[in-house]
């Protein structure tokens, strides 16, 4: 029995009857013993993972509690766990990951001279020994730095250093390249050697951007050259499937391919295939791809696997993905290389412009160009490393003399573009791109969220799911029901819908803006004649009571009266004569003891006012 089923009452008792059962013993969930007995980190990845994929944030408030619930955690524990998983952290096998993963606590200089040395042995084609390199790194530090001992890396540093050197060398030893033998062999980036032993068994996927320009649906050449990816079968080096796009390729354009290869291919008449295409099925053990995050790293990828059982690997040398590689450049010289546009990946300026100016073809004239070329000659090739059968005849022997069974397509949706949380508008409709569709299954969802999966080259009819990823039905776009469009079409369409509402709204925001202003004018007008008018009738009412001319006339009177006895000026008097005018006043003045009379006193006061006295050191002009 656990021991967290029972307690004891007395620590210090020895009696076993005193031993009481505790609640957990009688509790009916078996929740708690389901997580005990699973494993810890998957189980924790699993929930972190579902935590991820809330539609709304009352969803995902509601799941982070019973998360924290069911591990015993805090919510803040969650959210970190939850940040670890965007960030690519928590691992689904071990946890979360290290940030010093893959990293040595020595100086950069080792770091990089232990592995310079190694290489550089085996360019000389005398590969040292581990412990060779040990001795060398003590020599360098000792004789050659002039260091002591602990200033350099343990040999047990070292080693760790040398481990995935060496074992990278073994490695290419045994395996020169894919398909050597008898037998094709792939490695994983972590080490492992992979068998190809019938088809479908390991699926390589990989994407480039085409040698060719092409035009628009107005003729003119496009700035950008398309992207291919491509889906091919390592055990017979047929074309499964491939995906053509306008733009670099990422998650959702590989899950396309993928669907494309994992579903039987029914082209129109207008493709005019001689043969028929065959060839399908999903990965069935391996996904094989570089290390690209828009391939086997993806999140997106990695569900579609989980879906389909498959495993996603990497590969560990750009050489182990030749089956994909070669088939670009075979695309490239065999049937890109004789159609107008053509542009090498290395063109000069003059194959540039003439590309320019001889693109003709549309991005569904290639398409036509590319599936003609896959299913009717590439397919149908001799295989290289036995001319007894062709591809598609090795592909056939490889899953067992008959075909396989067509997956539905409802299981294969998930690999289809999605546009979450759409609210359901009355009638059963939703909008996507400015466009209604109409759903009759999505009527008693009125108000609610459902998702939408869409193929981007038939974008006028929506896969509708429900928030758990329960198929509920078809939309299709309301009043265009006898048209098709892509993506690319329908957001065209856009463009140039708001590009006239722009200008429509512009010119018409333009003139309500000189209506405005006009308008503002006259008011400011009529304002400045009504205070002009407002002025006037006052300055007139003034004049009427105004007795400015009495004043006038009394000023007048004051003036003439004032004027009979006028102040004369002084006259000007030259400096030569004032010294004896002055001495002979003071002469007489000093003759005359007596007070003078008054008529002669006023008429000296009146002198003395209208002369001028003029210092000894100035002159007259300076003062005058």
């Amino acid at each position: 029995m656990d021991k967290g089923q029972f307690e004891v009452t007395d620590p210090d008792s020895q009696f076993l009857d005193e031993v009481l059962l505790s609640d957990q013993a009688f509790s009916t969930d078996p929740s708690r013993v389901l997580i005990e007995a699973s494993d810890l980190h998957r189980l924790r990845y699993r929930l972190v993972e579902w935590l991820a994929e809330s539609p709304n944030p009352k969803v995902k408030s509601d799941r982070k509690k019973k998360l924290a619930e069911t591990l015993q955690m805090s919510i803040r524990q969650v959210e970190r766990l939850l940040n670890q998983y965007f960030e690519d952290k928590l691992q689904e096998e071990g946890g979360v990951q290290r940030a010093d993963k893959g990293t040595h606590r020595v100086e950069e200089y080792w770091q990089d001279y232990i592995p310079e040395v190694y290489e550089k042995s085996l360019k000389d084609k005398h590969p040292l020994k581990p412990a060779d390199i040990v001795r060398e790194v003590q020599r360098h530090a000792v004789v050659d730095l002039g260091k002591e001992e602990g200033d350099y890396p343990h040999p047990a540093t070292i080693y760790r250093i040398l481990k995935p050197l060496v074992e990278r060398q073994k490695r290419k030893k045994k395996i020169r390249n894919p398909g050597s033998g008898s037998w094709l062999v792939v490695e994983t980036r972590n080490g492992q050697f992979i068998r190809a032993n019938f088809s479908n068994q390991i699926i390589q996927c990989d994407h480039t951007k085409l040698d060719i320009r092409i035009v628009g649906t107005d003729g003119k050449t496009l700035q950008w050259r398309p992207w291919l990816t491509t889906v091919v079968d390592t055990f017979s080096g047929c074309l499964v499937g491939y995906h053509l796009w306008h733009k670099q390729p990422g998650a959702y354009e590989v899950g396309l391919a993928l669907r494309h290869a994992s579903l039987p291919k029914d082209y129109p008449k207008e493709y005019k295939l001689e043969k028929e295409w065959n060839i399908y099925g999903p990965p069935l053990q391996y996904f094989f791809t570089d290390g690209g995050k828009d391939l086997s790293a993806s999140k997106h990828v990695k569900a579609i696997g989980k879906k389909l059982g498959f495993q996603c690997e990497l590969r560990d040398r750009p050489n182990q993905g030749a089956i994909v590689e070669r088939l670009f450049g075979t695309i490239n010289t065999q049937v890109l290389a004789a159609l107008l546009g053509y542009q090498p990946s290395r063109a000069g300026k003059e194959q540039i412009e003439k590309a320019e100016k001889e693109a003709c073809l549309t991005i569904d004239d290639l398409d036509k160009i590319l599936a003609g070329y896959f299913c009717d000659d590439y397919n149908h090739q001799t295989y290289p490393d036995d001319k007894r059968f062709t591809r598609y005849e090795r592909w056939f022997i490889g899953m067992g003399s008959k075909l396989p069974e067509p997956l539905d397509e409802r299981e294969l949706d998930i690999c289809l573009m999605k546009q979450a949380q759409v609210t359901v508008q009355e009638h059963g409709t939703v909008t996507f791109k400015t466009y209604s569709y109409r759903c009759e299954e999505l009527r008693p969802w009125r108000g609610k969220y459902v998702n939408l999966h869409y193929d981007p080259d038939h974008v006028l009819t929506m896969l509708v799911y429900s928030l758990d990823e329960e198929f509920i039905g078809h939309a299709h776009a309301i009043n265009m029901d006898m048209q098709d469009l892509s993506l690319d079409e329908l957001e065209q369409l856009n463009k140039e819908k708001n590009k006239a509402k722009r200008s429509h709204s512009n010119y018409d925001a333009l003139l309500a803006l000189d209506k405005r202003k006009k308008l503002v004018e006259e008011r400011k007008q009529d304002k400045k004649q009504q205070q002009r008018s407002e002025q006037k009738k006052l300055r007139e009412k003034g004049k009427k009571n105004s007795k400015v001319v009495e004043l006038r006339k009394a000023r007048k009177t004051k003036s003439s009266n004032a004027a009979s006895l006028p102040e004369l000026l002084p006259e000007r008097i030259d400096y030569s004569q004032d010294k004896p005018a002055q001495a002979m006043q003071t002469s007489q003045v000093n003759k005359t003891s007596a007070i003078p009379e008054a008529s002669e006193k006023r008429d000296i006061d009146e002198g003395k006012r209208h002369r001028l006295i003029i210092p000894k050191d100035k002159k007259l002009k300076k003062i005058w």
